[in-house]
């Protein structure tokens, strides 16, 4: 299927292992996201183009992140729990930093995983998001040294107060997850499905129900990775080992694909800007796709991407908007 194209940029050369779980805080004007393989947070204040990244060595990774609604520091997710980390710019400092600082979580919220599973290290966390009532959803997946044809993975729902429930078992790659502007139905992605589910969501009792496709799996190289939702409900797909995000309307048809010229692997898409009108797009390096040492055919994978999208204007509509992401609500 054809639809218009649109170049991002390099907007953050930071090389990551695996670009993940990016963010906008709109209080602070700053983007977030992590390193899952080198346990990293990233910070970057595009006012003044500095880039900070912490490393958490207490955690072998680090693979989400979310806001808090109305507390200091960050909802960073490990291997194995959900903790509150400090993000890598001190409060107000804008000065450029350079390398990397160590630094530690400063309390644990909640840590569900089954101890067998974390002791013989064959699931981790892997991608999450907070509902509009402030409640975490986070995924698992079985490590890719474990493959062994089982799906380990889950998918979790941490409450405020640091409760846990169950929702899925039996997954392969927990990945995306966002809800429509309504907060009526959730998005999912378990990549090893390759399609992007959606369920009917019950948003004061946080339950999901009535699971079905959303959009199927696409020809060609490439499987759905992480995802956002704008402000007119329509659907942003990273294609992991296909250099792009997908944008699909609130009723399931592809509108536009934004490439990442020179990345291989987008692993996830946001908002951000004043305005949230830029799409920034995490990155993983080319050697993680299963092709190989191909890092060299394809020099920006890693690094932090960047649209502005005023140029879309003519495929999203002049009423279209960004999104910022929910807060955690602990």
């Amino acid at each position: 299927m054809s639809v218009p194209s649109f170049d991002a940029h390099v907007t953050v050369a930071c090389q990551n292992t695996l670009g993940e779980g990016i963010l906008w805080d709109d209080r602070t004007r700053r983007l977030h996201w992590v390193d899952i393989d080198r346990a990293e947070v990233h910070s970057y204040d595009p006012a003044t183009k500095t880039h900070a990244a912490a490393h958490y060595a207490e955690s072998e990774f680090v693979s989400a992140l979310a806001l808090r609604v109305g507390k200091p520091g960050l909802v960073a997710v490990t291997e194995a729990a959900v903790v509150i980390v400090e993000p890598p710019f001190p409060s107000g400092e804008t000065e450029k930093h350079s390398g990397v600082t160590e630094e530690h979580s400063t309390h644990t919220i909640a840590a569900p995983l089954a101890k067998e599973y974390v002791d013989n290290k064959l699931v981790r966390f892997n991608d999450g998001a907070c509902d509009a009532r402030g409640r975490l959803w986070i995924g698992s997946m079985t490590r890719p040294e474990r493959r062994d044809g089982r799906d380990r993975g889950e998918l979790w729902r941490v409450g405020p107060d640091g409760s846990t429930t169950r929702f899925l078992e039996g997954v392969g790659t927990s990945n995306g997850i966002d809800w429509s502007p309504d907060n009526r139905l959730m998005y999912y992605i378990d990549s090893g499905m390759n399609e992007v589910s959606v369920f009917d969501y019950d948003v004061e009792a946080g339950v999901p129900s009535n699971r079905r496709v959303f959009a199927p799996a696409l020809a060609g190289p490439g499987v759905f990775d992480g995802l956002v939702v704008d402000g007119v409900g329509n659907v942003w797909v990273a294609r992991w080992g296909d250099s792009r995000v997908v944008v699909f309307s609130p009723g399931g048809k592809m509108l536009a694909q934004v490439n990442t010229p020179g990345a291989r692997s987008p692993t996830i898409p946001c908002f951000g800007g004043a305005d949230l009108r830029t799409l920034y797009i995490a990155t993983a390096n080319a050697n993680l796709a299963g092709q190989g040492d191909i890092q060299a055919q394809f020099p920006q994978s890693g690094n932090v991407f960047g649209l502005d999208c005023s140029s879309m204007t003519d495929v999203l509509g002049p009423e279209w908007r960004g999104r910022v992401r929910h807060r955690f609500g602990g």
